[in-house]
């Protein structure tokens, strides 16, 4: 049996990670799933009784820090960057926070357009920068930040021409992080999930979406839907000292989906 001494992912117990989004779906269980790494997980997020509901589940008051924060806001992480202050060195930030928009090309409202890739692409962007700040000086230990992106940016479905372009604008800002970043040992990764059974995703089996979902999924190589452990066991590779060789890389865990 391992111990977790010498287990791959030993080197983050003691240390922090950031988790934006974290009170629901893939942000949650990516938070949980760091946690139960050993690592102490700020979680963010601007829905405060959801966040409050999040940090009563994870149950560990000694490991789970909750900072309610607008990430549109100009300084919408200065209470995060407070926080780290006081708290064990930070070794992993996730942007996983975003919105989605369903609307035609022909139909595109410009303002709806706007806000789409403010909360996916700048706040990601607004993240990176927070978290080379707090990285930066700890060149002798490994660091991970890790973008969440989507099949989407490679892949087009109607309607989500707002929430793709944002997705390749997250791709394209984790390339040039891991670039420039590289020198210092900071690595930048992204994660492009397809479909994930979430809360949001739970439509009745007569929808009009659950039945379009149904079919997209049955030209999938693994013939099912991922789950939100199926993504937070990826983050958590690409956080790890496993994936110590490993920036700039968009990791689809999507099911085959993008071979369909």
């Amino acid at each position: 049996m391992e111990s977790a001494s010498t287990s791959p992912f030993a080197a983050l117990r003691g240390t922090t990670a950031v988790v934006t989004g974290a009170a629901r779906g893939i942000g949650f269980q990516i938070a949980a799933t760091l946690r139960g790494a050993g690592m102490t997980v700020v979680l963010v997020d601007r829905d405060a009784d959801e966040l409050d509901n999040a940090t009563r589940e994870l149950a560990s008051p000694d490991q789970v820090v909750p900072v309610v924060a607008e990430l549109t806001a100009q300084d919408g992480l200065a209470g995060v960057e407070t926080r780290l202050t006081e708290l064990p060195p930070l070794r992993v930030w996730v942007n996983n926070a975003g919105v989605v928009s369903h609307q035609d090309v022909a139909d595109v409202d410009i303002e709806e357009f706007e806000r789409v890739l403010r909360v996916n692409a700048a706040t990601t962007l607004r993240g990176c920068q927070v978290a080379h700040r707090a990285m930066r000086d700890e060149t002798d230990a490994d660091r991970a930040i890790v973008n969440l992106s989507s099949l989407l940016a490679d892949k087009a479905l109607p309607q989500r021409v707002s929430y793709a372009t944002s997705k390749t604008a997250v791709e394209t800002v984790t390339r040039y992080a891991a670039q420039e970043w590289g020198p210092l040992g900071i690595r930048v990764n992204a994660v492009s999930p397809g479909y994930v059974d979430t809360r949001l995703t739970a439509w009745p089996s007569a929808d009009p979406r659950q039945v379009a979902k149904q079919q997209a999924l049955s030209a999938l190589a693994l013939r099912r839907a991922g789950s939100v452990e199926d993504i937070a066991n990826a983050v958590l590779f690409l956080a790890s000292p496993m994936a110590a060789y490993v920036t700039g890389t968009i990791l689809r865990v999507d099911g085959g989906w993008h071979l369909a």
